[in-house]
């Protein structure tokens, strides 16, 4: 072999290493590239979702209020429900302004009217009912309160046994002749006082009707008793006593010895 073939056969070998070596550093850019597109693609992905998230965090106080949104609620009775004994959550289900709502305890009176002036009970309107009532030394039952409704039109019902210890809400509901409560206890029971409200209106009705039965019978009859006839014949005129002396010495005397010849015969 000459001198040229073995030049040309290194030229060619040279040739073939510096191209095998910039085919490497292109293939190495290559994936470096790659690698950082993609870093760049999840550090994106990473933000959105850190933003997402942040956002949610401040969207979420604003969905759940739920105490300022009985704060907006109308109130019956006391203004602060934080304040007061007892707060229940009251629907107007009786198809009629409430104008009245007056509460007592036991046997005592009705309270003033706790409906703010000038913010009658709508129809189907939900207010806060709060209410504070301590008795020194008593032991406050289910049925110590009684609650009177007054409509618009001027009529009034009572709700007995009202439970207001026992109870987180309620509607009140009314039939013809009375009003009723449907509420839910503190267990989450659901109850209602239909029947109750229904036998006292019963039992009220039947004792009017004894009262009544009482004072219109008739007054038995008494018995007729015999009077001697009245006539008008004239009486003696009473007489002196002198006169009276005359007229029995006028009479003949009748002596001893007429009686015994009357005898004798």
């Amino acid at each position: 072999m000459n001198i040229k073939a073995l030049a040309a056969l290194a030229a060619a070998a040279v040739m073939a290493a510096s191209l095998s070596a910039c085919g490497k550093k292109t293939g190495d850019k290559d994936k470096t590239s790659s690698k950082a597109e993609s870093s760049a693609v999840e550090k994106d992905a990473e933000s959105t979702v850190e933003e997402d998230s942040a956002a949610e965090s401040s969207e979420a106080p604003t969905e759940s209020k739920p105490e300022e949104e009985e704060e907006k609620l109308n109130y019956i009775g006391e203004k602060d429900a934080k304040k007061a004994d007892y707060s229940v959550e009251l629907t107007n289900g009786t198809e009629h302004e409430i104008i009245g709502f007056a509460i007592n305890y036991g046997d005592g009176e009705y309270s003033e009217n706790l409906i703010p002036s000038g913010e009658d009970f709508e129809i189907d309107e939900v207010r806060r009912f709060n209410w504070s009532h301590t008795v020194s030394g008593d032991v406050m039952m289910l049925g110590d309160f009684n609650v009177e409704i007054t409509l618009e039109d001027g009529n009034r019902f009572e709700l007995h046994g009202f439970p207001l210890t026992d109870m987180l809400s309620g509607e009140i509901r009314l039939m013809d002749e009375y009003a009723f409560l449907v509420y839910t206890n503190k267990i989450g029971d659901v109850k209602d006082t239909m029947k109750k409200e229904a036998d006292i209106v019963e039992a009220e009705k039947e004792k009017e009707e004894a009262k009544t039965s009482t004072t219109t019978e008739a007054p038995i009859p008494e018995p007729e008793t015999e009077t001697e006839p009245v006539t008008d014949e004239p009486q003696p005129e009473p007489q002196p006593d002198s006169q009276a002396e005359n007229s029995q010495a006028e009479q003949p005397q009748v002596t001893d010895q007429q009686i015994v010849e009357e005898q004798t015969w």
